[in-house]
């Protein structure tokens, strides 16, 4: 919903072979706004990824979107805007790809120009969108590097998709000793089928293979340990009587001349053998797999009384299972092993590794690992050199946690453990590496900070799923982060409860914010020489059917959180606009603009349009920024300098209480200067505060401010303020926030006493 910029950087696209004819890779650019379809199309001009080049499609709303990829299934990436026509538009429609329309594979990137639209973190996962960005960050060369992550794992879902599918008909076809997944298991399940299908009664048997071109791990492993050559044959799988010949070579095994001479005739001529009561059925795979399935009876004539053609139909499923086996155990590797670290992925985690120790340990201790501030190595280094950290951050891992723990890259830069160890022995191990130093032969040493989260499951409690649990530590983690950065947070009741009650109140706040079901009171600004009122800052309040009275101080960070503060700072604005033009004697009132909602491109024409609506003066509303404003960069400086244009009252509210510098006011077009209350606490306490604030009124009345002090409670610091040369002030010596009403009233009868303060005891109760 905002201004995207790309800068347009000419660099060769990607190495391509030459493509198929016709094929494409489909992007769908769904946005409200033309000018993101013309940037992202010539951005991505002349691209190709993995060959083939990329095509557009082209859609203005959620309900265009939704039809549009109802139209092209075959959807690479959609490149969504969060809010269209309404303001959820794009969640909706993300929900609508994964679950009406059942579509897994096409990878879903969010945009926004409105960074406090953030999707919930549950949102993110619960609709599996695979990235979010803001359109202001992404550049020619952002813009192409998303695609292309999108678009391989795009083609590695479809992949899977396919061979899941075709693996499955195979499977499902062949009889059920070829259901199995492991090599191991599903070669032992063909000896045992062999003996009792043909009814040979051996207890000898063990199937032979030489090394297929990329074997599975589990194979790889016996012919690495063997230490074998690539024409040499290996067991790999046995009957019990030849259980202890698992892995060795074939000369190894306490076989006689003419057990071997069948076996090698069989490897040799590629064909089955029988000769006499020995029986060398000979597999053949695609891959160049070659296997001898060694049989010897016990029983006499056994094999005379095998039927050709079943044995052939036989040895031919047996062939295309150990291929399927072999597929099956490379798809789930690709599953369940992160492609950058060689660790667990989440799905390996959560579904495989995880279980299956603790059921083994009946108890494991869960933690989530955050590397601080991952996102400027990547920013600075680049991707490659953030690969490199993340192997080595693994490897620290690995080292210092016990070998039967399980360690997972959940995604970016967070991991996952889970160990027998108890939570004493994590916190000490975690506080170990909580500064970690690399050594990488690119920037020599690099030092990590490092946070996480954690939480104990035991095996058989009702809450003992694993993700459950990781959610919880992730929790912990969140939470770390914010209060305790660099540390390890264990997870308590308290944090879910807390979550649970923010999505709550996100939910009922979006509700009640749609519906116009908050109301404003007002804290009157005075003259501090004879408390007559000359303004008001308009506050807003919030009181919930159910949740009672909400505090500003819970809801308004949360509304920031949820991406609804331009639609509560817009409120407050329209609001204000209907009380000024009902009461046109009132002088002004000043309304907060909050960082988020300053950069955002709607707000000037927004705040024109509600002036021009209710006929209001210019003059008789203020804007509040606070110095938050200041520190967003040269946009900032723009809007202020526009608005300043347009003869908007600026105020700088909260002044001294962050990035203070007289330096930056020089520049600032702010009129009114607001001390903040963290100085009114040490007035008439501390001497020094005293003449603190009287060289700073002194300072910023001589640069052309008036200054306005808030937060006095006392006639100490009202006569302190006073003496400080002030003209101006707020606080509840003179008014607690009224009510409109209560507000025209008191600015009616204009009265103030030194020795007992105006107050609307009336609205006290309602500004708690």
């Amino acid at each position: 919903m905002s201004a995207f910029k790309i800068n347009i950087i000419d660099t060769p696209s990607t190495p391509s072979c030459r493509p198929e004819t016709g094929k494409t890779w489909k992007i769908a650019v769904i946005d409200d706004e033309e000018s993101m379809h013309q940037a992202t199309t010539l951005a991505l001009r002349n691209i190709s990824v993995m060959g083939y080049p990329l095509s557009f499609l082209h859609a203005y709303s959620g309900e265009e979107g939704k039809a549009l990829l109802q139209q092209h299934p075959d959807t690479a990436v959609v490149l969504l805007d969060v809010v269209m026509e309404k303001e959820d538009a794009g969640l909706v429609l993300a929900n609508i790809i994964r679950n009406e329309l059942n579509n897994k594979t096409t990878q879903i990137v969010l945009r926004t120009g409105q960074p406090g639209y953030a999707p919930e973190e549950a949102i993110i996962e619960r609709f599996e969108i695979n990235d979010y960005k803001t359109k202001n960050e992404l550049t020619r060369n952002k813009l192409f590097s998303t695609i292309c992550t999108a678009i391989r794992s795009y083609k590695n879902l479809i992949s899977i998709e396919k061979s899941r599918d075709g693996l499955r008909k195979i499977i499902e076809s062949s009889a059920d000793q070829f259901q199995e997944r492991s090599l191991a298991r599903f070669s032992e399940g063909v000896l045992e089928q062999i003996n009792v299908l043909f009814d040979i009664h051996s207890e000898g048997i063990f199937c032979v293979s030489t090394r297929p071109m990329n074997p599975p791990k589990e194979l790889a492993k016996i012919y690495y340990q063997s230490k074998s050559e690539e024409n040499e044959s290996i067991v790999v799988a046995a009957s019990q009587k030849y259980l202890n010949a698992f892995g060795k070579k074939l000369e190894q095994l306490p076989l006689d001349d003419a057990s071997l001479s069948v076996i090698h005739q069989s490897l040799k001529e590629s064909r089955n053998i029988i000769r006499g009561n020995d029986v060398a059925l000979y597999l053949s795979t695609p891959s160049q797999w070659k296997a001898v399935i060694y049989i010897h009876s016990d029983k006499e004539d056994a094999i005379n009384n095998i039927d050709p053609e079943l044995l052939s139909v036989f040895i031919q499923n047996a062939s295309l299972g150990l291929e399927n086996t072999k597929y099956i155990s490379q798809l789930l590797d690709a599953a369940f092993v992160d492609e950058v670290t060689g660790l667990a992925s989440r799905l390996g985690f959560v579904d495989n590794y995880a279980p299956s120790l603790l059921e083994k340990e009946g108890a494991l201790t869960l933690s989530v690992v955050d590397i601080d501030d991952f996102h400027q190595i990547t920013e600075s280094l680049g991707f490659d050199f953030g690969s490199k950290v993340l192997r080595a951050f693994a490897n620290v891992l690995k080292q210092s946690l016990p070998s039967n723990s399980v360690i997972a890259r959940l995604h970016s830069d967070s991991f996952a453990i889970a160990t027998p160890i108890d939570e004493p022995a994590l916190l000490d191990t975690l506080q170990s590496i909580q500064e970690t130093t690399l050594s990488l032969q690119e920037v020599g040493s690099i030092r990590l900070g490092v946070s996480a989260g954690l939480h104990k499951i035991v095996l058989n409690e009702d809450d003992n799923c694993i993700e459950k649990a990781l959610c919880r530590a992730e929790m912990a983690l969140k939470q770390a982060k914010i209060q305790r950065r660099g540390e390890t947070l264990t997870f308590d009741s308290l944090m879910e409860k807390n979550c649970n009650e923010r999505l709550l109140i996100i939910n009922k706040l979006r509700q009640d914010l749609t519906d116009e079901k908050l109301y404003m009171m007002f804290q009157p600004k005075v003259c501090i020489h004879d408390g007559s009122i000359i303004g008001a800052e308009a506050l807003v309040r919030w009181h919930h059917q159910e949740l009672g009275h909400v505090s500003p101080a819970v809801f308004v960070p949360i509304a920031e959180a949820a991406g609804l503060s331009f639609e509560l700072d817009m409120f407050v604005f329209r609001s204000v606009c209907q009380i000024m033009a009902e009461n046109p004697e009132f002088p002004e009132i000043a309304v907060n603009i909050s960082p988020l909602s300053f950069n955002r491109r709607e707000l000037i024409p927004f705040l024109n349009q509600m002036l021009a609506t209710y006929q209001i003066d210019k003059k008789r509303i203020s804007l509040e920024i606070t110095e938050g404003c200041m520190v967003q960069g040269e946009g900032s400086r723009k809007k202020m300098a526009e608005l300043h244009t347009q003869q908007w009252c600026l105020h700088l509210d909260d002044f001294g209480s962050g990035y203070s510098s007289f330096g930056y006011l020089l520049e600032l077009p702010v009129s009114v200067i607001k001390i903040d209350r963290i100085f009114t606490w040490e007035l008439s306490k501390c001497e020094r505060a005293d003449r603190l604030l009287g060289g700073m009124v002194n300072m910023l009345s001589g640069m052309g401010k008036k200054v306005l002090i808030e937060g006095l409670e006392t006639e100490e610091q009202v006569n302190a303020a006073r003496e400080a040369g002030l003209d101006m002030a707020q606080g509840y010596y003179f008014y607690k926030p009224l009510l409109i009403g209560d507000l025209m009233s008191a600015f009616n009868e204009k009265k103030y006493h030194h020795t007992q303060p105006v107050i609307n005891h009336a609205s006290v109760s309602q500004s708690n």
